[in-house]
């Protein structure tokens, strides 16, 4: 038996890239358990986090149904972080989760952003027009860079993974705010609801980086068409 162990162990290791960072504790109480299929079972998981949040979303009757929202979207938020992470550490990368780890993040974000734009109406519609339109753009971009071979010119970089964390921040924050208090909050209230700590104050925060993820969306995307201008332009 402690041979059959050891041999699971072997082979769940065999299945690491070559700079694969050593075992750590779960990796060695629970070795035979296919730990590289983790990175895309937790990316599964965020698409199947998508259905369960609009369905909590609208029917749920729950005195905490605006908290349990909040969480789904959070879990699922940070296995965004996760897999990237466990990938990296791990040295493992799949073509079917290199493609389905980006879609996952963007149809989380975007269904999110439509349920909020639906329940408060312009002022969350705004910032999220600006940043589907933002994200349909650079990814039609990236497909044709990538058909002229020219990928990496766009590849994400640093604005892009700021614009994200205060848009999952925002919206996680935004999804837990109670639902008298989101109608009834408007923008007038921004310089004076932080003057107590209310959820009023909450209410202003997720706004502020809402608009802050807005704005370096148009920041970063800007980056990406620059980058790609003289391909674009047709001088290389």
């Amino acid at each position: 038996t402690g041979g059959d162990n050891s041999q699971d162990g072997s082979v769940s290791s065999s299945n690491m890239g070559p700079n694969a960072a050593p075992p750590g504790i779960l990796r060695k109480l629970f070795p035979s358990f296919p730990w590289h299929t983790l990175p895309n079972l937790l990316t599964y998981a965020r698409c199947l986090a998508i259905p369960a949040l609009v369905i909590q979303f609208y029917t749920s009757t729950h005195v905490d149904k605006n908290i349990h929202s909040s969480l789904i979207f959070a879990i699922a938020s940070i296995t965004d972080y996760l897999d990237g992470y466990l990938a990296r550490r791990w040295d493992i990368c799949s073509p079917f989760g290199a493609f389905l780890d980006p879609v996952a993040d963007k149809l989380m974000v975007s269904t999110a952003l439509i349920l909020l734009t639906g329940k408060y109406g312009y002022l969350v519609a705004i910032p999220s027009s600006i940043i589907l339109a933002r994200e349909i753009a650079v990814s039609a971009l990236r497909e044709w860079m990538a058909s002229k071979g020219k990928r990496d010119s766009v590849k994400v970089g640093f604005q892009g993974k700021v614009k994200t964390a205060a848009t999952m921040v925002a919206l996680t924050i935004m999804m837990s705010i109670p639902d008298t208090i989101g109608k009834a909050w408007n923008i007038r209230q921004i310089a004076s609801s932080c003057s107590i700590v209310s959820w009023n104050c909450v209410m202003s925060l997720a706004m502020f980086l809402l608009f802050l993820s807005a704005s370096v969306t148009v920041t970063s995307g800007s980056v990406y068409f620059k980058a790609a201008a003289p391909v674009l332009m047709g001088k290389e």
